[in-house]
Formats: structure tokens, sequence, C-alpha cells
């Protein structure tokens, strides 16, 4: 058996320019998502960084990060992030995107320099974010080593259906996480950096971060309508990860762990159609579904939800088994950070 590590995973989502201090005057500060957050390994971000992605936005989340305990800081963008995706500020140009978010940019030149600026600062080795500890991650597959003599595999994508014209966004018929074997038969497969399989990896996946969520997976909207994405579905299931994190669905706040059936990966790359695998495809995929039970009183004291997957615990998390699927936004649909992080102790391989 290989030798593993335990580590704490700090995760969350969602928090859309939120501070860890907002909260200090109320009487008493009743909200969880407040200094301090708890000392972790690893902090993993799902995005949602900022409501609009301005450069101040930018910076109000990065002072955020800055006050958390975590040598390594994981970070992705989301759809409100807008200026990081260059694609979609080319294509809006002249309506200044959402809220108007680069009001006064009026040419090509200047939405590039603004493009450049906002990932520089993310992303450029003498960047705010780099030079503070914080690694911003563009979609595909990246392996990590934690300062606690773990290593981590992760799977990122900002990337999430269509709706309502935000950034990094497909087409509801477009599959972007599965290769074109394993894609629904009546889908457009885009996908340029597909999910690895976990049968077919030298290294699985460990977690799998991703802006939105998987159908039918923490994402229920209002009239209990589910919308998560059925092609990502297709490609957890064929991964089936120790964890797999989101936000998106701010309503969706929770976890649960997922035991996969025997014949999972056979029926995470048979032949469907889209509607035949929302409607009962994927059913024999899964196994069991346990929600996890959340003590929120503990959570305020606590300001997280703290639990321990690792084989030490009364739970852990059976490598291509078992997957602890989490939606970890701090923002309720209000738009209020009521939301606890999510705390997760888990065994990972020995670097």
């Amino acid at each position: 058996m290989a030798a593993t590590v335990k580590t704490r995973v700090l995760i969350i989502s969602d928090t859309h320019c939120a501070g860890l201090r907002e909260q200090e005057d109320q009487d008493p500060p009743v909200l969880p998502f407040k200094a301090p957050l708890p000392s972790a390994d690893l902090l993993i971000h799902c995005g949602d960084l900022t409501f609009t992605g301005t450069e101040d936005e930018y910076h109000q989340t990065l002072d955020m990060l800055q006050e958390i305990d975590a040598p390594v800081k994981l970070v992705i963008a989301g759809n409100h992030d807008l200026t990081l995706d260059r694609d979609f500020v080319m294509n809006h140009l002249e309506a200044g995107g959402a809220s108007g978010s680069w009001e006064g940019v009026q040419s090509k030149d200047e939405a590039d320099s603004m493009v450049k600026q906002a990932r520089s600062l993310w992303l450029d080795d003498n960047g705010r974010a780099k030079t503070e500890g914080v690694t911003f991650l563009e979609e595909g597959v990246h392996e990590i080593d934690l300062a606690n003599g773990a290593t981590v595999n992760v799977y990122a994508s900002p990337y999430t259906p269509e709706f309502c014209d935000w950034a990094y966004a497909y087409g509801k018929d477009e599959d972007r996480f599965n290769s074109q074997a394993s894609t629904l038969w009546d889908a457009k497969n885009i996908a340029a950096h597909p999910v690895p399989s976990f049968s077919s990896s030298e290294r699985p996946i460990d977690i799998c971060i991703t802006h939105g969520p998987p159908y039918n997976r923490l994402d229920k909207v209002e009239r209990r309508i589910s919308a998560g994405c059925p092609h990502l579905l297709k490609a957890v299931m064929r991964a089936r990860p120790l964890i797999h994190c989101f936000g998106h669905i701010h309503e969706g706040w929770g976890a649960e762990l997922v035991d996969w059936s025997p014949t999972a990966n056979e029926i995470a790359t048979a032949s469907y159609s889209t509607r035949e695998w929302q409607q009962t495809g994927w059913q024999a995929g899964v196994q069991k579904v346990d929600k996890l039970k959340i003590d929120l009183n503990a959570a305020k004291e606590q300001h997280g939800v703290l639990v321990d997957l690792t084989s030490s615990g009364s739970t852990s998390l059976q490598r291509g088994a078992t997957t602890m699927i989490v939606n970890a936004s701090i923002m309720n649909v209000m738009y209020r950070p009521a939301n606890a992080p999510w705390v997760v102790d888990v065994d990972l391989p020995k670097r």
C-alpha cells in the first residue's frame, strides 16, 4: 500500500469579494466566514472571486486570501471573474460586460491591456498572487507538492454551462470534460483538457476543482431544478477522485459521500443521449449517496465544517470507490456570506 500523509484541506468558493472581518461589528458575530479560518495544509478556492472582475475586486479577494493560514493556496476563476476570460471580454467589448465592468474601454488594444493586467495579477511570477503564495490554476491537470510531505494531483476548470451571458461559458449541448470516446452521442465535444479516467491514469486525480457542479449533485435551484452539467457528472464518474469541490450554485451548499458502483467506469463510458443520461443512465453508476450531517452551531464556533475522512476517522475515503462531493459556496442565494468553509482531513500520497 502506498504511503500517505494526513492532509487538511480548506475549501471555499463564491466569496464575491467578501472579507473575513466584515462581521466583527455584529453582536454577536453570527456568520461562520470570519477570521480566523482554520489553518490548513492546502486552501482551495473554486471560483467567483469577485462580482465582475475589476482590479479593485481582485485586490479585495487577495486581501482575504492573505489572511488564511495555508502554505499552499489554489485558486480558479468563475463566471463572475470576467476580465480573466479574454475571449469573453473581446466578444463583449461594445457592451462593456456585465454591469459595465470595463466602462470606458473603447478599443481592442485597451481591452487586451485590461485582460493582461488582470491575468498578470494572478499568473505572473512578480504578480501579487504568486508573491503572496497563491497559485492560479488554468484548466487542466496539475501535480502540486505540499509542505507537509504530500503531493496532490488536481484537475481544474473554471467553465460552466452558459447562463445569462457570463464568462467561461460553454453551450449546454457541448462536452468540455470527456474524451470523444466518452461523450454523450448527441453532444458536441469541445474538450481541450478532458478529465483523466481513474482506470487509465498512472496518477489518478485526487481532487477535482471546478467552478460548477455536476448534474444532480448539490446543484438544485428554485423549484428543485438541477442546474449542474451532465457531461461533468460523466467525467467525475470516470475519474472518481477523493474530493470533487465546486460552488456556483449558492443554494446547493453542502457535502455528500458518493459510493460508486462496481460498474461505474462502464456506465461512464457507455453510449447515451443527453436525455437518457440525465433521466436514468447515470444512476447505475452510483451505488449510494450519504448527505453529510452538519452541526451549524459548531461550524459557527469553529469557522468551518470539520470532516475527518482519513483512515483514522470514523469514515474514510476509498480511492476509486468513494468521492466526497462538496459545494463550498460561501455566499447564499441573497449574496450574504452565510455559509461555512469546509475543512476536510484526507490521506494524500506521500511524495
